[in-house]
């Protein structure tokens, strides 16, 4: 087989990928499920640090019994999001998604992927010049949020809605809402889905609810009277999240919500969330690649 041959099966198998995981998640659409796990690893954003991946994989894969991906596998730097993808998928299907929980992040769309790497890494490595459409397609059936072991899991944050007053509320009553959610949907279009990949929560919003969040229009900040009154509803502990750029970890209202963030690019830590039962550790990996844990919260 020449060079070319090889390159162009490669290319092949990414995407027979692409169709196999994307038959998973069409059993499940929009929300992944809830489920239950002794041992959980979460893992934030990598935006192509493939090496993170691995280092989750390695240390955690054969040693856990649930691995959750909180989205953003593609964008930014190092231009890896093809391959660390890739292995994220490839890892979800040998186990039917049963082990490996992947959910879509904001940069798993295009309104990110022409602004921040990735559709110019598909054309750089692709001979197909519909292979860009491929990966769009496929990032339309990701899912958005899932429940472990009480814990609401999302890439960004509780959505927002207009009252009949023309005031901003809690846009979901409970997971099932996510469920009824357009779906596939590209961007997302859908005003609830959109903020479940971008919305950030923040504290000393005191009785404010939703303000708007510098993102962007349509997308918002929320504290803690939100966060209370969605868990009260829904019986849940707490959201497990990823979507900013911190030093690893960012615990926020009362540690009901934990943010990890698992890429190196912006100069801090990496952060990958482990939990047993009630035992809690967070495992920072530095520039430098060194490790070192921290017990609880």
């Amino acid at each position: 087989m020449s060079n070319e041959e090889q390159r162009v099966e490669e290319q092949e198998n990414i995407f027979e990928l692409l169709e196999k995981a994307k038959d998973i998640f069409k059993q499940y659409g929009t929300f992944l499920g809830e489920f239950k796990a002794q041992k959980v690893v979460f893992i934030g954003d990598t935006h192509g640090a493939i090496d993170i991946t691995k280092y989750a994989f390695d240390n955690f894969y054969d040693k856990v019994d649930l691995m959750v991906f909180l989205g953003d596998y593609v964008d930014r730097y190092p231009p890896l999001g093809v391959e660390n993808l890739q292995l994220i998928l490839e890892k979800m299907v040998q186990t039917d998604g049963k082990k490996v929980l992947v959910l879509r992040g904001n940069h798993e769309s295009p309104i990110t992927n022409y602004y921040y790497g990735f559709y110019d890494e598909v054309k750089q490595k692709f001979d197909d010049e519909n292979a860009y459409e491929k990966f769009k397609d496929f990032f339309s059936y990701m899912p958005y949020a899932a429940v472990v072991n009480g814990y609401f899991c999302v890439h960004g944050g509780l959505p927002s809605k207009v009252d009949s007053d023309g005031n901003l509320v809690l846009g979901i009553n409970s997971v099932d809402d996510i469920r009824k959610l357009p779906y596939p949907d590209t961007e997302p279009s859908d005003s609830i889905a959109m903020q479940l990949l971008w919305n950030d929560p923040r504290e000393g919003l005191e009785e404010l609810t939703f303000v708007p969040n510098i993102r962007g229009e349509g997308i918002y900040y929320f504290g803690k009277k939100v966060v209370d009154q969605f868990l009260s509803q829904t019986g849940l502990k707490g959201i497990i999240r990823g979507h900013e750029a911190v030093d690893g970890f960012r615990i926020d209202i009362d540690k009901k919500i934990i943010t990890v963030f698992s890429s190196v690019y912006h100069g801090q830590s990496a952060g990958i969330l482990y939990r047993n039962g009630d035992e809690i550790k967070r495992i920072f990996i530095g520039q430098d690649k060194t490790v070192y844990e921290l017990d609880g919260l």
